[in-house]
């Protein structure tokens, strides 16, 4: 990752804490005046911080759950100001399957995201690791569209050694670009 794209993440997860605090303010306020107008400029905020927090995510398997809790907290917003027979009806039992369904992707992103279930493209008879994806059919892809020679293809789990190397072939969006190792480096 360049400098510019370290200095961009950490500017877009500053904005997304600023805008949920926004939010969580607004709330306060809404909660204190019971009026709508903080309700609403709540959950615009919050919408607003997960759009910002979506571009800082590393596209991995299930790294979308805060999208369903956002979610869950936008439907809590809208029964607030819902009609009084409208809320138990809408809006609380789509809150209560949207916080359920973030549960099961945290506990699903939270396993995988030390690197578990990941699979790797190697050549074993020099132990060199190629390439490292997230899925079965990304490596085969990989190795067959890209790098079109011989080479292995493994759960990462099943060679735990592998787990710390850098592949070759790291960067996703260009799949043959070989990265310097630090030793080449001046």
């Amino acid at each position: 990752m360049r400098t510019d794209d370290r200095t961009r993440t950490k500017n877009d997860r500053a904005t997304a804490a600023g805008l949920i605090g926004g939010a969580a303010v607004c709330a306060a306020l809404a909660a204190g005046t019971e009026s709508a107008v903080p309700v609403w400029l709540a959950a615009g905020m919050l919408a607003g911080a997960l759009m910002v927090y979506r571009r800082t995510v590393e596209r991995r398997p299930y790294a979308y759950w805060p999208a369903w809790v956002a979610g869950a907290a936008l439907a809590l917003l809208l029964a607030w100001q819902a009609e009084e027979e409208l809320a138990p009806l809408v809006f609380l039992p789509l809150a209560g399957v949207e916080i359920l369904v973030a549960l099961v992707l945290f506990a699903l992103w939270r396993r995988r995201r030390t690197g578990r279930g990941d699979w790797i493209v190697w050549l074993p008879d020099e132990g060199v690791l190629l390439r490292r994806e997230w899925t079965r059919r990304d490596a085969i892809r990989w190795a067959e569209d890209d790098y079109r020679h011989p080479c292995a293809i493994s759960p990462l789990d099943e060679f735990p050694a592998m787990a710390n190397e850098v592949p070759h072939y790291p960067d996703h969006e260009r799949p043959l670009y070989r990265a310097p190792r630090l030793d080449e480096q001046p």
